[in-house]
């Protein structure tokens, strides 16, 4: 079950060479020295791991019972601990398959062998005993009532790892597989005979599933197996990042394409094959797509005469691929009903006109690699109204070919619709601009503009662009800006009374302040019960001072909702100064939120706020929370929900706090996509 390469020890013929018989001598000394370590750290392991259990810290027990697996193959230490573990979470088909593999592996002399006997014996007692309760009830009582009572929140199902209930029995697993919203992954990991057949249990239930970086031909094996049945899969992912070649890729998204309607698919991203796979055969493989995001490969659609109407979303990320300006300027042909578009690299601004021509129906633009992080917008609205609605635009160093002209030509061709405008940049819009100057005289509003998002700090010509969006959004509610001595005129124009009405700010807390951040906080401040702004989202990055503009938020009267994001490694502590008086200040505030995408969230980063009268809801997202969930239950009663996201989780955590006085919804974040980050 375990592999492993690692051998740290010479076996006895290998410990001698032809050098002096002192060289060998030395090598027989530190042979023995290191036997005598591995031992103490194998017993150290095992003390620690039944330490862990003690504490119902079962998941750090399991890893260290793992790691003496590894450590001594020949030894049952590591395999009793872990088959131990396994029965403790009742995972007893887990327990036999981990003590199966130590039987396979430690020496029958061994003085421990037949415990690993016994404990397998006893393991396979336990499973054959079970009652199975499950099938004797309605199905609808199994679907809405205990499998989210048994999931708790938990969405993904890794298939080749234990699996609790997954892994009772045939019954239970397709009774589980019938919850809403589960997704299966298929990892690097050989699968056995065994869960081959969990695959065959699960298939025609499984409606979502990714296939990652699989070990050989997993994908061609589980689509091509009769038994296999994907009845109601609509959403694939497949990431190989070596191509073994389109031809075994095709035959098997035919395979699975009955039912398929969405399809994300990174295939030899590390070493493309001479010659990659096709946009074109892959659309007609799979021909009730309805969205496709692909990387690496094809994307010549010149020779296509045929549209493909049922694609309303389209994303494409090819940054190795050699792509020319003829190739972009034929893909969008085929695709006549495109809501969302998503293109990076996006090669220049010239692509806009012909987005233009070919996807009226065109309402979401995302041209850069990281998407803003715009609120209230729908992902796909219905309707056939023409009008973009969202649009983010690059500007940096790496795509010279968007210029200011072009930019603001584009913005203002869309000013009844866009809704939201986001910007990527790092120094500012490629020449010429002269534009800017002619529209800042002309009568131009943009009636619909909700939000403006400006991710990077820039230079002074995109900050005029910038300002002068501002300027032409009468009903603006929220601007998300950085920090840096080009955002003045921005923090600056902020403050002016005909921005009064703007509710939601998202602000940097620079090391080094330049003082109008303070001045557009103080401006909310002094506005008292007129000021509109009900909601702050603050970064904070690496450095950053406790007592600059950051001091004054606790005196916003009108704030309901505060969000604080980082990606430092060491959390919130640098907001342990804040906190309490955050605590004892902005009355009106009802929702705090901490936003981690680098780090955990402890517990203990909250406490402070436990004596706020007003607070209501607290969200989490973050990677996985530590800290004393019964002490966050005492101390947060007058709360009335906690909301957690987070890629992994304590079970014993969630079942404490779903017994707490409050509401407590748990929702588990798959696994981020690596090369469609949104970074905060």
């Amino acid at each position: 079950m375990f592999e492993t390469d690692i051998d740290i020890l010479c076996s006895p013929d290998s410990a001698f060479t032809n050098a002096s018989p002192s060289i060998d001598e030395s090598i027989k000394y530190q042979t023995d020295r290191a036997q005598y370590h591995r031992e103490k750290l194998l017993f150290t392991l095992n003390g620690r791991a039944s330490h862990l259990v003690h504490a119902e810290r079962l998941d750090l027990a399991l890893n260290d019972a793992i790691a003496m697996t590894i450590l001594d193959p020949s030894s049952p230490m590591g395999y009793l601990c872990a088959g131990g573990i396994h029965s403790r979470r009742l995972q007893y088909k887990s327990a036999i398959r981990t003590l199966d593999d130590g039987l396979g592996r430690v020496p029958r002399s061994h003085p421990n062998y037949d415990r690993l006997l016994h404990a397998r014996a006893t393991a396979f007692d336990k499973w054959g005993t079970r009652v199975d309760f499950i099938s004797k009830l309605p199905l609808d009582i199994v679907i809405h009532n205990i499998i989210p009572r048994i999931l708790q929140g938990r969405v993904l199902f890794k298939i080749g790892y234990p699996g609790d209930y997954f892994d009772v029995c045939r019954t239970w697993r397709q009774r589980m597989a019938l919850a809403k919203g589960l997704h299966y992954e298929i990892g690097p990991e050989s699968l056995s005979a065994e869960d081959f057949e969990c695959v065959s249990d699960l298939a025609p239930f499984m409606r979502s599933l990714a296939v990652i970086q699989p070990t050989g031909e997993i994908l061609s094996k589980i689509s091509r197996r009769r038994h296999h049945k994907f009845n109601m899969l609509n959403k694939l992912r497949v990431v190989e990042s070596i191509s073994r070649g389109p031809t075994m890729l095709l035959s098997s998204l035919r395979s699975l394409s009955n039912s398929l309607t969405d399809l994300d698919l990174e295939y030899g991203r590390y070493l493309p094959a001479k010659k990659p796979y096709r946009l074109r055969d892959v659309l007609d493989a799979c021909p009730h797509l309805v969205s496709i995001r692909v990387s690496c490969g094809d994307i010549d659609m010149a020779s296509v005469t045929k549209t493909y109407p049922k694609i309303t979303k389209l994303e494409v990320w090819n940054r190795e691929a050699e792509v020319t300006r003829h190739h972009i300027l034929s893909l969008f042909r085929p695709f006549p009903n495109l809501r969302y578009l998503k293109l990076y690299p996006p090669f220049g601004s010239f692509i806009l006109p012909v987005i233009d021509q070919h996807c009226p129906l065109l309402q979401q633009l995302i041209l850069t690699g990281r998407t803003p992080d715009f609120y209230g917008i729908d992902d796909m609205p219905e309707g056939n109204t023409p009008g973009l609605r969202v649009l983010s635009v690059p500007a940096d160093d790496f795509n010279d070919g968007f210029t200011e002209d072009d930019i603001v030509q584009y913005v203002m061709k869309h000013s009844e619709t866009l809704e939201a405008f986001g910007i990527v940049a790092s120094t500012g819009f490629s020449e010429p601009w002269t534009l800017l100057e002619q529209a800042a005289s002309q009568k131009v509003t943009f009636k619909q503009l909700r939000q403006i998002n400006h991710l990077d700090d820039s230079d002074d010509s995109l900050v005029s662009f910038l300002l002068w969006m501002i300027q032409h959004a009468p009903y603006l509610e929220s601007v998300e800006t950085v920090a840096g001595p080009e955002q003045i005129p921005i923090m600056h124009e902020l403050t002016q009374p005909q921005h009064a009405h703007v509710k939601r700010l998202g602000m940097q807390a620079s090391l080094f302040p330049v003082g109008e951040e303070e001045d557009l906080i103080q401006y909310h401040i002094d506005l008292g019960k007129q000021s509109n702004l009900t909601e702050l989202k603050i970064h904070i990055p690496r450095e950053f001072e406790n007592d600059s503009w950051i001091a004054l938020v606790p005196q916003l009267t009108q704030l309901e909702t505060i969000e604080f994001c980082t990606n430092r490694m060491d959390g919130f502590k640098p907001l342990d100064v804040l906190m309490p008086h955050l605590a004892d200040g902005c009355p009106a505030l009802e929702t705090l939120i901490m936003t981690s995408k680098a780090d955990i969230v402890d517990f203990s980063d909250l406490y402070p706020m436990d004596r706020h009268r007003n607070l209501k809801h607290i969200v989490i997202n973050c990677s996985d929370i530590f800290g004393s969930a019964p002490t966050f239950c005492r101390r947060f009663t007058n709360i009335e929900s906690l909301r957690i996201n987070a890629s992994t989780y304590f079970v014993p955590h969630l079942d404490i706090l779903e017994n707490a006085s409050f509401e407590f919804v748990f929702t588990e974040i798959l696994p981020d996509d690596p090369y469609f980050l949104n970074d905060f």
